[in-house]
């Protein structure tokens, strides 16, 4: 059965987290790439799961850097928090800004298996 959701798994987009975090988790406007399957996006649930991206490169194991190139979308390196894998709601995306190259969407894949012991 056709899924009609605008959404796929290795978009990235400008994803609202919103202005009150509890520290450290991650707040305001920022790029986020979507690592739920497919499947989840159907429009009846609303929902994907996502890892936000930071600026500040700190060089951290569980971090995937990503430089910006023309399909990603991104305007700076940029620091995908693999510790920072959360669902949130299609209304908190805010605009696609572009779609994860293969190589960087499968090293997110096997970070998140260590981060979350799979």
């Amino acid at each position: 059965m056709p899924n009609d959701s605008p959404f796929t798994r290795g978009d990235i987009w400008l994803t609202d987290f919103g202005i009150d975090p509890e520290n450290p988790e991650q707040a305001i406007q920022r790029p986020a790439v979507l690592v739920s399957d497919d499947r989840l996006h159907h429009p009846s649930l609303r929902m994907v799961i996502v890892v936000p991206g930071t600026s500040t490169i700190r060089d951290i194991p569980i971090h995937v850097d990503v430089g910006p190139d023309p399909t990603n979308g991104l305007s700076s390196k940029t620091a995908f928090q693999t510790e920072q894998v959360r669902a949130v709601s299609t209304t908190r995306l805010v605009e696609r800004l572009g779609k994860l190259d293969p190589v960087n969407i499968a090293t997110i894949d096997e970070v998140l298996r260590n981060v979350l012991n799979l």
